[in-house]
């Protein structure tokens, strides 16, 4: 948790604003909302004052919730008491919108609400938050998507009023982190040759990993892919894990006990050495707000594979940069992994990094200051 304030340039009108999230980076979880923190930085370097009431306790359960937004809820409040503000930013719609609400009201300045994905669905519960949430969302000055996907849902199930105005923004990435790396597969110890398809995320049912894991198998089997990383932690590993062991006995071609990794959390600087060693990033998600991480793949000079849904083929506008594939669907996805690397990683690059090029975190820093200057009484 942590309240903090950082200075931005002169080069404009300092904005003040008043940034609460309930998610934000901590030593025990450096990914935890790392992109909340991002844009909180982009912004401090746009010009903008900004405050930041956070949660990092990414513990779950109904007694860890109730002590850590109780804790959001009565910081956010003595922020907005103590400060003077041009407006209060809440990311997420659960449980953040209410808790934000609250900090807009009593500081009297307009509220910006940023929806980021599975929040869409988390404000719809009949819970107090819920109500609260799609309350605040109906009185918000300004309603930021970080797809036109996310916009379509707010507007038609969440029935936001024509009234209140939208912005399609995402968080942005770290385009010096996320670069290419020529000796990436050299640090990683990858040999030469060797095909290497990965996946970074929360190993959660939402994210398709199990229909990934599936389709690496036929691809492992057939002789079209060598190997799968997956980085990231979540309650699916273990059964990855029982897969690839079940799956070795079957294998004519080669035993996938010796071609899956799976990583575990890793810090932005390791994944970004992935993702520059990698030849296809793979996102195979039931749903998706955005997929910014494929965008930091391509920063990589890395093409994708993503599912056909929510925010993906916004990223993916282009097979220059990759490929769809429908969701739940390994048969499909395992030929859209074998198209991307058959084609070879080489002829993507450069459609790869000028796509994620206009995504860079200052770039959409710059683009959200510029709508909440249109709603902030300053």
């Amino acid at each position: 948790m942590g309240l903090a304030t950082f200075e931005g340039s002169a080069a404009r009108k300092k904005l003040r604003l008043l940034v609460i999230s309930n998610m934000w980076p901590s030593d025990s979880d450096p990914v935890f909302g790392v992109f909340v923190k991002r844009n909180v930085r982009a912004l401090r370097d746009a010009g903008a004052k900004v405050t930041v009431v956070s949660n990092s306790d990414a513990r779950t359960g109904g007694q860890a919730a109730a002590r850590k937004y109780t804790s959001l809820m009565l910081r956010a409040w003595m922020a907005a008491r103590r400060g003077r503000f041009d407006a209060v930013i809440g990311h997420y719609l659960y449980p953040t919108a209410a808790i934000a609400r609250m900090a807009a009201d009593r500081a009297r300045v307009p509220l910006v609400l940023v929806t980021h994905g599975t929040d869409v669905r988390s404000v719809m519960r009949e819970d107090r938050f819920g109500r609260a949430g799609r309350a605040a969302l109906s009185s918000a000055d300004l309603v930021v998507t970080v797809s036109g996907a996310l916009e379509r849902i707010v507007r038609e199930e969440l029935e936001l009023s024509a009234t209140v105005p939208t912005a399609v923004i995402n968080m942005g990435i770290d385009d010096e982190l996320f670069a290419p790396d020529a000796h990436a597969r050299e640090k990683l110890h990858i040999e030469p040759g060797t095909r290497v398809v990965l996946f970074a995320g929360n190993l959660v049912p939402t994210k398709g990993v199990d229909v990934l894991a599936e389709a690496f198998f036929a691809l492992l089997d057939s002789g079209r892919a060598d190997r799968l990383v997956l980085v990231g932690d979540g309650p699916l590993a273990k059964d990855i894990a029982a897969r690839v062991d079940a799956n070795a006995v079957s294998f004519e071609h080669a035993d996938p006990t010796d071609r899956v990794t799976l990583t575990g959390r890793l810090h932005q600087r390791d994944l970004a050495r992935w993702m520059a060693a990698a030849d296809v990033f793979v996102l195979p998600s039931r749903a998706e707000g955005l997929g910014l991480v494929l965008l930091e793949a391509m920063a990589c000079g890395t093409p994708c594979v993503g599912s056909d849904v929510g925010g993906i083929p916004e990223v993916l506008a282009t097979p220059s940069c990759g490929a769809l594939a429908p969701a739940e669907d390994p048969a499909a996805l395992a030929e859209a992994i074998a198209e991307v690397l058959a084609t070879g990683k080489d002829s993507y690059e450069a459609a790869c990094r000028a796509q994620a090029a206009s995504h860079s975190a200052n770039r959409k820093a710059e683009e959200m200051l510029t709508a909440i200057e249109r709603v902030a009484r300053t």
